[in-house]
């Protein structure tokens, strides 16, 4: 199986049966990482954990940890890798985040690529705490990247969190107006409380800043046939 095949498996098919089958006995690092993602999208962090470990990825083998409820073994992990990267900078900035302690906040980049596939990442382990700790610093985020609202109220939609979501909307929205995402995201909080004029109105917005913005157009489109 080669790597375009096993990026369609996991991604597009998300056919985890058939490639855990064809990767469990691989040598390959590559494919061991496409195994362990495999095991944490079941959230079976353990075995994910045991394949980092053995491969010498420390970072992720932390992280496996943090997914598990495991927080002081992730920072002990994390606190033995001595060559910083964008990576365990960021993920000794989110353990502070949790923590309620915040001392360094991490840059634009940085939580670009990882805020919000984190904190997915934690609301489907059902940290809840967790979540609240590192969304409650949103402002904090927001110092050095103003979409951190968006990214923050973009999971909760997608988890269908809608009040939450809300909240963090409204706020990106007072800072980025014209962000066509933003208004599309709030049409479907408004629609979750069936407030259909509210959702027409923000999706009308959405199309107006975003030049069409196509699915605000196809999500109008649902509702008014």
């Amino acid at each position: 199986m080669d790597k375009k095949e096993i990026l369609t498996k996991f991604y597009v098919d998300k056919d985890y049966s058939r490639l855990k089958s064809a990767l469990i006995a691989s040598e390959s690092p590559y494919e061991l990482d496409i195994l362990a993602k495999i095991y944490i999208e079941e959230k079976n962090y353990n075995e994910a954990a045991r394949i980092y470990y053995k491969s010498g990825m420390l970072y992720e083998y932390g992280r496996c940890c943090l997914l598990s409820g495991n927080i002081e073994e992730t920072s002990h992990i994390w606190r033995t890798i001595k060559e910083d990267n964008p990576a365990t900078l960021w993920g000794k900035s989110l353990l502070e985040f949790i923590n309620l302690y915040v001392v360094n906040i991490p840059t634009f980049f940085q939580i670009r690529a990882f805020l919000e596939v984190d904190l997915d990442a934690l609301l489907q382990a059902d940290l809840i705490t967790y979540c609240e700790n590192i969304a409650n610093g949103a402002h904090l985020f927001a110092q050095n990247n103003p979409e951190s609202y968006k990214f923050i109220g973009r999971v909760f939609v997608n988890n269908k969190y809608y009040e939450l979501a809300e909240l963090f909307l409204k706020k990106a929205k007072d800072v980025c107006y014209v962000d066509p995402e933003v208004h599309f995201l709030l049409a479907k909080c408004y629609l979750h409380k069936n407030d259909i004029k509210k959702a027409k109105a923000s999706l009308k917005t959405s199309m107006e800043k975003g030049y069409g913005y196509y699915p605000a157009k196809k999500l109008l489109k649902e509702i008014n046939t």
